[in-house]
């Protein structure tokens, strides 16, 4: 199955989890904060995309056939081809049926704050024309040179020294204007920089005169905490290693907490 074969549930504002491991974490995010009948209520739609391996190609199909929301690229899930993976599905956002508004990358290894979320899209509703990411950017980030690391760029491939600013790859949200302009780069004769994020929200970014929205505090790393997430200061905690477990417990956390505030609330009426 590709991708230009499946259904389309991209809405007005779209989540799409495209880390190489959707395959296995795509059930827990649909069972908590990525759960079609929350997403609905609030007005989003979740999206899945991975990429291709013969090895677990049956469940994938049954996915994409049950839910309607896995994209399959005839591309492998390997490090150095995450631009071209991330380029393909973005332009698969662009040509849905429904334009999106807004639309979230985000890793699958990251717990998404969906309540926040909508929030924060409701508030950047009159900044739907700006040409800006909002993300966490990293900025003045040195180009590796060390051989044996994930992350090395020979001169060759990249003369600067310096990237451009460029958003976390772990999450960030652009808008169609933003989306067209990245895309419309994308087939040009760019030398594409295995880093997704550094290519996509830095380099075709730069390009495209394309700027960066800082919102780091909306961001957590090593040290997550439930309580600022329950609370919607952070809407995006990268949980890495072990991420399926911790997902559902901060998820039942923050319901608690919900329901808490909300019978809090209601008792003072």
């Amino acid at each position: 199955m590709e991708f230009s074969n499946a259904p389309a549930p991209f809405g007005r504002n779209t989540i799409a989890i495209l880390g190489r491991n959707s395959r296995f974490s795509a059930e827990v995010i649909r069972e908590t904060w990525g759960h079609p009948a929350i997403t609905k209520k609030l007005g989003l739609a979740v999206a899945f995309g991975v990429g291709s391996d013969p090895t677990f190609q049956r469940p994938v199909d049954w996915e994409a056939e049950t839910f309607g929301d896995v994209y399959q690229l005839p591309l492998n899930d390997e490090y150095k081809v995450l631009p071209r993976k991330i380029l393909t599905l973005l332009q698969m956002a662009s040509s849905a049926c429904e334009p999106v508004n807004f639309l979230v990358k985000t890793d699958d290894d990251v717990f998404v704050n969906v309540y926040a979320l909508k929030d924060l899209i409701e508030d950047l509703k009159d900044k739907s024309h700006e040409r800006n990411f909002w993300c966490l950017v990293w900025e003045g980030m040195p180009v590796i040179r060390t051989n044996n690391s994930k992350w090395y760029l020979s001169e060759e491939k990249y003369g600067e020294s310096i990237y451009p600013n460029y958003c976390s790859g772990s999450a960030y949200i652009i808008n169609s204007v933003v989306l067209d302009a990245i895309l419309g780069l994308s087939n040009h004769t760019i030398p594409l920089v295995p880093a997704e994020d550094v290519h996509i929200t830095g380099v075709l970014a730069q390009k495209a005169g394309v700027g960066h929205v800082q919102i780091s505090n909306r961001y957590a790393f090593a040290s997550t905490s439930e309580e600022r997430i329950a609370s919607g200061q952070t809407i995006f905690a990268h949980l890495g290693p072990g991420a399926e477990e911790r997902v559902e417990q901060i998820w039942n956390y923050l319901v608690q907490k919900r329901k808490q505030f909300r019978n809090e609330f209601l008792g003072g009426l």
